[in-house]
């Protein structure tokens, strides 16, 4: 990670999220957002993330203050979906195990809305990336339950890890089913006119 004033404000407590983003050498000022997450009644997948990632980041606009105003937001949200029905966060063991069941054997996407304010300028954009998992055995289920690398993510997996041993076939960004599509968010950053100083030399490493 870099030192020196920050590049943005993260409305997000998600690890993975920052990482991806410091990996590129960016400083980070991380606003931790809670908001009720819950699908509206009738709500389909796109619009629930995409209206989830706008509240978080009006959210921390609102709580910006001193130093901080001024820097450019970005919060974002991520789902999956399989046959239209949306998997949010297993809350227990019995729920992962559950969603890893109906993920095997079929495609599902992976949603991920973000939304960007930087001055004047917002942006809302929605990426959806389509993973294939192989059939899985109940074995491969009850050792990635217990492995606990389930916990806190949308789905009940995360690619990154583990569960690559179950990804067959990815179409569409990858670091969008792990939280946030890089190439699309710093463009967007870069259009709107945050990220002066992007990219930092060797981005960010040290040798």
């Amino acid at each position: 990670m870099s030192d020196g004033p920050p590049d943005l404000i993260l409305a997000s407590a998600s690890p993975r999220r920052r990482e991806l983003l410091e990996r590129l050498g960016l400083v980070l000022r991380v606003v931790s957002v809670d908001l009720d997450e819950s699908v509206a009644p009738g709500e389909d997948a796109p619009t629930y993330v995409q209206r989830v990632a706008a509240a978080k980041c009006q959210t921390a606009l609102a709580r910006i203050e001193g130093d901080a105003q001024g820097l450019p937001v970005l919060a974002a949200d991520t789902t999956v979906v399989v046959q239209r029905e949306i998997l949010g966060k297993p809350v227990d063991e019995t729920e992962a195990a559950t969603m890893l069941r109906r993920l095997a054997g079929r495609r599902h996407e992976v949603l991920t809305a973000y939304s960007i304010a930087c001055g004047a300028t917002l942006v809302n954009r929605l990426v959806s990336t389509t993973v294939t998992f192989r059939l899985i055995s109940e074995a491969e289920v009850a050792a990635y339950v217990a492995c606990g690398e389930w916990r806190g993510k949308a789905g009940g997996y995360a690619i990154q890890g583990i569960a690559a041993v179950f990804a067959v076939e990815l179409r569409g960004s990858l670091t969008n089913v792990i939280g946030l599509p890089l190439g699309e968010v710093i463009a967007d950053l870069r259009a709107a006119g945050a990220l002066r100083n992007y990219p930092p030399a060797a981005f960010g490493a040290t040798l």
